[in-house]
């Protein structure tokens, strides 16, 4: 069974970081330096950034559910009492979501930032024109950069853009971020595999754990149109929007790590 690597620090309550899909868990290391003050925090590293990083072929089937079920047999290593609290960004938020549905006796609380699960807006009817073109867009991009098996740099900066991780109008190449962007972009090679899922809106309103969903302010719309699928769709979903497009728990830091202390105090 494959499984994720992680990192782990301080002491106390379990918390789940779940990397996104570029830079997977290096984007947890600040918030991980300060939550370990006073929780047991694991970073875990979806396949996808580490094979990429490895300069590893994904392996033959990959999928969604391959990475969740990785999440999963990472959690049972990790030693986890009980119910956790998960936490996770982007693609790895669509993974945690899969993991989360299939396993909810394991979850006490779920925080999602934006993640990019597709087939909600299929499962609840939320597509619209906009949505729709930019999720074409983003896709065709992938499949193009999975059958050249080779992401170049006009891929990342265009695709950074789509996303909105880099902020409208600038060179994503002038930013502070594109060192480590570049280092992790074959991570971008795990191809259509977010597209690939299919599942029922009935699933998500029987999940009646708490769920935090976290938008970011100038976002792309199909993820903002996620958020919104989800938070109709989901019994116990609160809704936050911060500042900083796709990176909203980056940007705006402190506000983010304010709310989620304040939604997990239940």
């Amino acid at each position: 069974m494959l499984k994720m690597p992680f990192d782990t620090k301080g002491e106390g309550p379990p918390l789940v970081l779940v990397g996104g899909g570029l830079t997977g868990y290096a984007s947890w290391i600040p918030h991980q330096e300060r939550l370990a003050a006073t929780r047991k925090v694991h970073r875990v590293q979806p396949l996808a950034v580490q094979f990429g990083l490895e300069q590893r072929p994904l392996p033959a089937g990959y999928s969604v559910k391959m990475e969740s079920g990785a999440l999963a047999s990472t959690i049972e290593d990790l030693g986890v009492g009980g119910p956790v609290d998960l936490v996770a960004w982007s693609y790895g938020a669509a993974i945690t979501l899969e993991y989360a549905l299939d396993h909810p006796e394991r979850v006490r609380t779920l925080t999602l930032i934006e993640p990019p699960a597709f087939w909600t807006l299929d499962a609840t009817g939320s597509w619209d024109d906009e949505s729709r073109r930019e999720s074409e867009a983003v896709r065709a991009l992938y499949a193009e950069m999975r059958s050249r098996g080779t992401v170049s740099e006009d891929d990342l900066a265009t695709f950074v853009q789509a996303v909105a991780i880099s902020p409208p109008g600038k060179n994503p190449r002038d930013l502070p971020g594109w060192p480590a962007w570049f280092k992790h972009r074959r991570s971008l090679l795990a191809g259509d595999a977010p597209w690939q899922v299919h599942d029922t809106k009935e699933r998500l309103s029987a999940f009646d754990r708490p769920v935090l969903l976290v938008k970011g302010t100038g976002s792309s719309r199909f993820l903002h149109r996620i958020i919104d699928a989800l938070a109709g769709a989901l019994p116990r979903a609160e809704v936050v929007e911060l500042p900083g497009g796709h990176a909203p728990q980056l940007v705006a830091m402190d506000a983010f790590l304010k709310r989620l202390a304040t939604f997990e105090e239940r």
